[in-house]
């Protein structure tokens, strides 16, 4: 595994080179975060190129105290809103096809049938933006709390108070959703 703090700190050294790395090893989950915010395939593509466009370009700004990691997802995070105030909301969206959104080996995803999936999808896409946000990041692209507190500009005690609503918004629409009443 390679240490992408360490690779990135290069890139910024001149060894511009060494972006395809870090371009390699985060590029299906930069694609999987923008088709999961709605993005269609096309967009979420162009989405990731942008994100490694701006990644070149303020490599300066990157210093090390946070992970790379946090750092991408708000570059990616402020990709994504540059394009959404570009279209003024009208961001096409599609529906996201199982076959479209590129295995990141998620136990939860592959343990889940194809209908409980969609109906997932479908629960996600209804919440809020901002919750949908701090799911996407913690469950699917594994940032920790003090990671996305920091991405968000929230303090920790309030990014949990988040979390515990999203989660629960979440549930509540995918039981509507699947006929379930807990």
């Amino acid at each position: 595994m390679i240490n992408e703090k360490d690779v990135m700190l290069q890139v910024q050294a001149g060894r511009l080179d060494k972006l395809a790395v870090l371009y390699e090893s985060n590029k299906v989950k930069l694609f999987n975060y923008f088709r999961k915010k709605g993005n269609s395939r096309a967009q979420s593509e162009d989405l990731v190129q942008e994100t490694f466009m701006k990644i070149l370009a303020y490599r300066s700004s990157f210093n090390g105290s946070s992970t790379f990691s946090s750092w991408m997802y708000g570059i990616a995070r402020n990709t994504a809103a540059d394009l959404y105030r570009k279209n003024k909301g009208n961001v096409i969206h599609e529906d996201i096809d199982d076959h479209e959104v590129v295995s990141e080996h998620c136990a939860t995803e592959q343990a889940v049938s194809s209908q409980q999936q969609n109906i997932f999808d479908e629960s996600l896409a209804s919440i809020s933006a901002e919750h949908r946000e701090i799911i996407i990041l913690s469950r699917f692209q594994q940032l920790n709390y003090h990671e996305i507190s920091s991405l968000l500009d929230c303090n920790l005690n309030t990014l949990k108070s988040k979390m515990r609503n999203a989660i629960s918004k979440l549930h509540e629409k995918y039981n509507k959703l699947s006929g379930e009443v807990r």
